[in-house]
């Protein structure tokens, strides 16, 4: 499946790297609608783009936007390591009911290495880094656990795609090599450019038949 004529559905296009997805997004010819509590101008002001403004919890809002979508990404998750709630969990959850509703199955999420998987290993590194977040974000930590349990629990029947980042870094000289594994693999690092994750996930988005369906695969930048 590629862009043309199809809509992507883009949650946290205000975040550096979702603004460089929509931009990947247009140039591969996708009809992009983008979802938040507050849009960009530059978004609002391009015809080629749909903007929606509402909360997270906004059921009719996020029922309206969802409707007509093929894939759904989101960059969404703790800005901080503190925050007073737990609310992606919940919005997942919700999120997971309207698209069985309205006949969307591909959905494509960013989480981090807090969220473990099976095929990881030791790496200490990682372990650190993970172990920071712990104690010094135990809410932002909750946050991504959580949400990690709630695709594993409640996006059964869907196309679910959780990639996991490390470092975000921003890159001058143009993409690099994305590098897909598992923590402790000897291949997969730590840190990924913004602009290989944004080429990665509208290149997954455009798969005729969907890639790493129920998975959680590590990204690094080459």
């Amino acid at each position: 499946m590629s862009g043309e004529n199809k809509s992507i559905l883009i949650f946290g296009a205000s975040s550096p790297t979702g603004q460089l997805t929509v931009q990947e997004a247009l140039r591969n010819n996708w009809t992009v609608k983008v979802y938040g509590r507050r849009t960009l101008p530059q978004h609002v002001e391009d015809p080629s783009i749909t903007t929606v403004e509402g909360p997270l919890d906004d059921t009719e809002k996020l029922r309206q936007v969802i409707k007509g979508t093929d894939v759904i990404i989101s960059f969404l998750g703790p800005s901080g390591t503190r925050i007073a709630n737990t609310p992606f969990p919940a919005f997942y959850a919700r999120l997971f009911g309207l698209m069985r509703e309205e006949n969307v199955s591909r959905i494509i999420a960013l989480s981090t290495f807090s969220v473990a998987h099976p095929r990881d290993r030791f790496s200490l590194l990682c372990r650190l880094l993970v172990s920071m977040l712990w104690v010094f974000g135990n809410s932002a930590w909750r946050n991504l656990v959580e949400v990690g349990r709630t695709f594993d629990e409640q996006a059964t029947g869907l196309e679910w795609t959780l990639f996991r980042v490390g470092f975000l870094k921003d890159r001058d000289d143009g993409p690099g090599r994305i590098v897909q594994g598992y923590v402790g693999d000897g291949r997969l690092g730590m840190g990924v450019n913004r602009v290989d994750v944004a080429r990665w996930v509208v290149g997954q988005a455009g798969k005729e038949r969907a890639e790493n369906v129920g998975d959680k695969p590590g990204l690094s930048s080459a």
